[in-house]
Protein backbone atom coordinates (compact mmCIF):
# COMPACT_ATOMS: atom_id res chain seq x y z
CA UNK A 1 0.00 0.00 0.00
CA UNK A 2 2.80 2.46 0.86
CA UNK A 3 4.15 2.16 -2.66
CA UNK A 4 0.75 3.03 -4.11
CA UNK A 5 0.34 5.96 -1.78
CA UNK A 6 3.70 7.29 -2.83
CA UNK A 7 2.85 7.37 -6.52
CA UNK A 8 -0.05 9.82 -6.51
CA UNK A 9 1.89 12.75 -7.92
CA UNK A 10 5.16 11.13 -8.96
CA UNK A 11 4.47 11.98 -12.58
CA UNK A 12 3.10 15.46 -11.95
CA UNK A 13 4.61 18.18 -14.14
CA UNK A 14 6.94 20.42 -12.16
CA UNK A 15 5.43 23.66 -13.39
CA UNK A 16 2.74 26.07 -12.20
CA UNK A 17 -0.87 25.27 -13.00
CA UNK A 18 -2.58 28.15 -14.85
CA UNK A 19 -6.00 27.01 -13.57
CA UNK A 20 -4.83 27.28 -9.96
CA UNK A 21 -3.32 30.69 -10.66
CA UNK A 22 -6.61 31.81 -12.24
CA UNK A 23 -8.63 30.58 -9.28
CA UNK A 24 -6.27 32.34 -6.89
CA UNK A 25 -6.91 35.48 -8.91
CA UNK A 26 -10.65 35.09 -8.27
CA UNK A 27 -11.97 33.24 -11.32
CA UNK A 28 -14.66 30.85 -10.06
CA UNK A 29 -14.81 28.89 -13.32
CA UNK A 30 -11.16 27.97 -12.82
CA UNK A 31 -12.06 26.33 -9.49
CA UNK A 32 -14.72 24.24 -11.22
CA UNK A 33 -12.15 23.14 -13.79
CA UNK A 34 -9.69 22.18 -11.03
CA UNK A 35 -12.39 20.08 -9.34
CA UNK A 36 -13.15 18.31 -12.62
CA UNK A 37 -9.44 17.70 -13.27
CA UNK A 38 -8.31 16.42 -9.89
CA UNK A 39 -11.31 14.85 -8.13
CA UNK A 40 -10.84 11.37 -9.62
CA UNK A 41 -7.19 10.99 -8.51
CA UNK A 42 -8.08 12.47 -5.11
CA UNK A 43 -10.90 9.96 -4.77
CA UNK A 44 -8.53 7.10 -5.64
CA UNK A 45 -6.07 8.20 -2.96
CA UNK A 46 -8.79 8.58 -0.34
CA UNK A 47 -10.14 5.13 -1.14
CA UNK A 48 -6.67 3.61 -0.67
CA UNK A 49 -6.62 5.08 2.82
CA UNK A 50 -10.21 4.33 3.83
CA UNK A 51 -11.36 1.38 1.64
CA UNK A 52 -14.78 3.03 1.82
CA UNK A 53 -16.23 5.05 -1.05
CA UNK A 54 -18.52 7.19 1.10
CA UNK A 55 -15.64 8.21 3.36
CA UNK A 56 -13.46 8.79 0.31
CA UNK A 57 -16.05 11.11 -1.22
CA UNK A 58 -16.38 13.00 2.06
CA UNK A 59 -12.62 13.45 2.25
CA UNK A 60 -12.51 14.75 -1.32
CA UNK A 61 -15.24 17.26 -0.56
CA UNK A 62 -13.40 18.38 2.58
CA UNK A 63 -10.19 18.73 0.58
CA UNK A 64 -11.85 21.06 -1.91
CA UNK A 65 -13.33 23.11 0.93
CA UNK A 66 -9.83 23.49 2.41
CA UNK A 67 -8.43 24.43 -0.99
CA UNK A 68 -11.14 27.04 -1.46
CA UNK A 69 -10.46 28.49 1.98
CA UNK A 70 -6.67 28.52 1.70
CA UNK A 71 -6.00 29.24 -1.98
CA UNK A 72 -4.40 32.58 -1.13
CA UNK A 73 -1.64 30.64 0.65
CA UNK A 74 -0.85 28.76 -2.54
CA UNK A 75 2.21 30.07 -4.39
CA UNK A 76 1.17 30.32 -8.07
CA UNK A 77 4.82 30.07 -9.09
CA UNK A 78 4.99 26.52 -7.76
CA UNK A 79 3.27 23.29 -8.97
CA UNK A 80 -0.33 23.00 -7.76
CA UNK A 81 -0.74 19.24 -7.63
CA UNK A 82 1.79 18.55 -4.81
CA UNK A 83 0.22 21.35 -2.74
CA UNK A 84 -3.26 19.92 -3.33
CA UNK A 85 -2.26 16.35 -2.49
CA UNK A 86 -0.42 17.45 0.66
CA UNK A 87 -3.70 18.93 1.94
CA UNK A 88 -5.56 15.78 0.91
CA UNK A 89 -3.13 13.38 2.58
CA UNK A 90 -3.23 15.32 5.84
CA UNK A 91 -7.02 14.99 5.85
CA UNK A 92 -6.82 11.27 5.02
CA UNK A 93 -4.29 10.63 7.78
CA UNK A 94 -6.42 12.60 10.23
CA UNK A 95 -9.39 10.45 9.30
CA UNK A 96 -7.37 7.28 9.95
CA UNK A 97 -6.03 8.60 13.25
CA UNK A 98 -9.56 9.21 14.47
CA UNK A 99 -10.58 5.73 13.31
CA UNK A 100 -7.57 4.19 15.06
CA UNK A 101 -8.46 5.89 18.33
CA UNK A 102 -12.02 4.60 18.06
CA UNK A 103 -10.90 1.06 17.23
CA UNK A 104 -11.87 -0.95 20.29
CA UNK A 105 -14.00 -3.55 18.60
CA UNK A 106 -12.77 -7.06 17.71
CA UNK A 107 -11.50 -7.48 14.18
CA UNK A 108 -14.47 -8.25 11.96
CA UNK A 109 -14.72 -11.51 10.03
CA UNK A 110 -15.02 -9.57 6.77
CA UNK A 111 -11.65 -7.95 7.47
CA UNK A 112 -10.03 -11.25 8.34
CA UNK A 113 -11.21 -12.73 5.04
CA UNK A 114 -8.78 -10.41 3.27
CA UNK A 115 -6.00 -12.67 4.57
CA UNK A 116 -7.47 -15.70 2.84
CA UNK A 117 -9.48 -14.58 -0.19
CA UNK A 118 -11.36 -17.34 -1.95
CA UNK A 119 -13.30 -17.21 -5.18
CA UNK A 120 -17.02 -17.58 -4.32
CA UNK A 121 -17.20 -20.18 -7.08
CA UNK A 122 -14.41 -22.26 -5.55
CA UNK A 123 -14.80 -25.80 -4.28
CA UNK A 124 -17.19 -25.87 -1.26
CA UNK A 125 -14.55 -27.70 0.80
CA UNK A 126 -12.15 -24.83 0.20
CA UNK A 127 -14.74 -22.33 1.38
CA UNK A 128 -15.29 -24.41 4.53
CA UNK A 129 -11.55 -24.40 5.22
CA UNK A 130 -11.52 -20.64 4.76
CA UNK A 131 -14.33 -20.15 7.26
CA UNK A 132 -12.51 -22.41 9.72
CA UNK A 133 -9.32 -20.39 9.26
CA UNK A 134 -11.16 -17.10 9.83
CA UNK A 135 -12.73 -18.47 13.02
CA UNK A 136 -9.31 -19.61 14.25
CA UNK A 137 -7.80 -16.25 13.43
CA UNK A 138 -10.60 -14.36 15.20
CA UNK A 139 -10.04 -16.44 18.32
CA UNK A 140 -6.27 -15.97 18.14
CA UNK A 141 -6.54 -12.19 17.70
CA UNK A 142 -8.74 -11.92 20.79
CA UNK A 143 -5.76 -13.11 22.83
CA UNK A 144 -3.67 -10.09 21.85
CA UNK A 145 -3.33 -6.95 23.90
CA UNK A 146 -5.24 -3.90 22.64
CA UNK A 147 -2.10 -2.35 21.16
CA UNK A 148 -0.99 -5.64 19.55
CA UNK A 149 -4.46 -6.05 18.05
CA UNK A 150 -4.39 -2.51 16.62
CA UNK A 151 -0.97 -3.01 15.05
CA UNK A 152 -1.79 -6.47 13.69
CA UNK A 153 -5.12 -5.28 12.23
CA UNK A 154 -3.58 -2.23 10.57
CA UNK A 155 -0.52 -3.89 9.06
CA UNK A 156 -1.56 -7.48 8.33
CA UNK A 157 -5.29 -7.04 7.70
CA UNK A 158 -5.79 -3.49 6.47
CA UNK A 159 -2.45 -3.58 4.62
CA UNK A 160 -1.30 -0.19 5.90
CA UNK A 161 2.48 0.17 5.77
CA UNK A 162 4.39 -0.13 9.04
CA UNK A 163 5.61 3.46 8.74
CA UNK A 164 2.06 4.78 8.29
CA UNK A 165 0.72 2.60 11.11
CA UNK A 166 3.40 3.96 13.44
CA UNK A 167 2.39 7.50 12.52
CA UNK A 168 -1.32 6.81 12.92
CA UNK A 169 -0.88 5.11 16.28
CA UNK A 170 1.72 7.68 17.37
CA UNK A 171 4.24 4.94 18.07
CA UNK A 172 7.99 4.81 17.65
CA UNK A 173 8.71 2.84 14.46
CA UNK A 174 10.99 0.35 16.28
CA UNK A 175 8.31 -0.16 18.94
CA UNK A 176 5.71 -0.85 16.28
CA UNK A 177 7.95 -3.41 14.56
CA UNK A 178 8.56 -5.17 17.87
CA UNK A 179 4.85 -5.10 18.74
CA UNK A 180 3.96 -6.52 15.32
CA UNK A 181 6.58 -9.26 15.66
CA UNK A 182 5.19 -10.43 19.00
CA UNK A 183 1.60 -10.12 17.79
CA UNK A 184 2.32 -12.30 14.75
CA UNK A 185 4.11 -14.85 16.91
CA UNK A 186 1.26 -14.99 19.42
CA UNK A 187 -1.31 -15.37 16.65
CA UNK A 188 0.68 -18.19 15.02
CA UNK A 189 1.13 -19.99 18.34
CA UNK A 190 -2.57 -19.62 19.20
CA UNK A 191 -3.64 -21.01 15.82
CA UNK A 192 -1.30 -23.99 16.23
CA UNK A 193 -2.78 -24.73 19.65
CA UNK A 194 -6.33 -24.35 18.41
CA UNK A 195 -5.60 -26.71 15.54
CA UNK A 196 -4.13 -29.23 17.98
CA UNK A 197 -0.73 -29.18 16.27
CA UNK A 198 2.32 -30.18 18.28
Amino acid sequence: MSELLGQDHAAAPERPDPLAASFRAGKVEAFRALVETYTRPLLAVAWRYTRDWESARDLCQETWIRVHESIQRYDPERPFRPWLFAIHRRLCLGHLRRAARRRERPVEESELRRLSPVDPGADPRLRVRQREFVELLQTAVRGLSERQRQVFAMVDIEQISQAEAAELLEMNFATLRSTLHFARRRVAEAIRKLEGSP
